[in-house]
């Protein structure tokens, strides 16, 4: 029996990671005390996966707070630390785990990111200073959706996480874990599929004035530009990846299968927040967009996405810089034509009414 570290309790760690490890003994660490207490208190909670599946229970663990002496003893006794924090705060981990390596007295640990983002192990190079470190990261597939005061989780029926085994070193021994090769090429195919399918629904169901994340992905119109972005897009993934057409059909038929799933009851604001990070160069907005600029693809409904997310930040007030900022990569037609379609987006025309000419 392996002892597993999963840094982050939240709804990533909790519902999804464990689930992998529920045969294994598992320290749950994070920052939020009153979430670690309630862990404590309950000892126990479920994955609900609505009628695709039973009830999941899981009592298989500890929870500390991250800065805690017990928190600081399970690091140094772990096989295997995964960590779904969010991206942005990997790098505050640093010092907590080199403190822990300092006092271990065993040998070699994995430790792999489970984050939404691009090159998330980098935060973490600090830690291979110390040579019993394998590092490496995993993609999330699987959406996990939080209950209302509960420590229970609804999930998506998917036990499936595809890890980076080059940069292991080795292959895990976990049931569900998948050893991918090429671990980068699948996440970019990801961002410029589920993740820019995502921001399809988010950003245009968001102007369309919906709340519920599956009705906006069943919008007719909003369909329509799914289809058509993926038209263009699956094309270019082909080219750039040497990806059978097939292949790269049915994986994005399953990203839009996954948004437009009734169960899984998701929200737009919970998508559309942190649109700042969205509007990234390396993001699910922008990569596709330069991705279908490399082989001479143009899709006017992905830069009506565009407006839709500069639309949403000016209506919240989260856009962190100027709009004209997050474009500057993207060719001077395009830009206009975003331009364009926020003055459309302001006048409150259809979505048809936009993209027409």
């Amino acid at each position: 029996m392996s002892n597993i570290v999963l840094i982050g309790a939240g709804q990533t760690g909790r519902g999804y990671l464990n689930r992998f490890f529920k045969d294994e003994k598992v320290t749950f660490l994070d920052i939020d005390s009153e979430l670690i207490e309630r862990l404590q208190q309950e000892k126990k909670y479920n994955i609900f996966f609505g009628k695709q599946r039973e009830t999941l229970t899981l009592d298989n663990f500890k929870a500390y707070t991250v800065d805690s002496k017990q928190g600081l003893d399970a690091l140094a006794q772990a096989d295997l630390v995964m960590i779904s924090v969010g991206q942005k705060n990997l790098d505050s981990l640093v010092p907590l785990i080199q403190k822990a390596l300092a006092i271990r007295q065993k040998g070699d640990v994995d430790i792999l990111t489970a984050e939404n983002g691009v090159h998330t192990k980098n935060y973490l190079i600090p830690l291979c200073q110390d040579k019993r470190v394998h590092l490496a990261e995993t993609i999330v597939f699987c959406t996990t959706l939080k209950q209302e005061n509960s420590l229970d989780v609804f999930s998506e029926d998917l036990d499936y996480l595809p890890y980076d085994v080059v940069s292991l070193g080795h292959q895990l021994p976990y049931k569900h874990t998948v050893a991918e090769k090429n671990l980068s090429s699948l996440m970019q195919r990801k961002i410029y599929t589920y993740n820019c399918l995502s921001a399809v629904v988010t950003y245009l169901g968001y102007y369309k004035g919906y709340e519920e994340y599956a009705k906006a992905a069943n919008d007719s119109e909003i369909t329509m530009c799914m289809d058509n972005i993926l038209q263009k897009l699956n094309a270019c993934i082909c080219k750039e990846y040497e990806i059978d057409v097939d292949e790269q059909a049915k994986f994005s038929q399953m990203a839009v299968a996954k948004f437009q799933n009734k169960a899984i009851v998701d929200t737009i604001e919970r998508n559309a927040r942190d649109v700042d990070r969205k509007l990234g160069e390396n993001e699910r907005i922008l990569a596709p967009l330069c991705i279908l600029k490399k082989y001479g693809k143009q899709s006017d409904e992905l830069l009506l996405v565009a407006a839709c997310a500069v639309y949403y930040g000016q209506k919240t007030s989260t856009l962190l810089k100027s709009f004209e900022k997050y474009f500057e990569i993207l060719p001077k037609e395009w830009f206009t034509q975003i331009v364009d379609y926020l003055k459309k987006l302001d006048n409150q025309m259809t979505i048809i009414e936009v993209l027409s000419v």
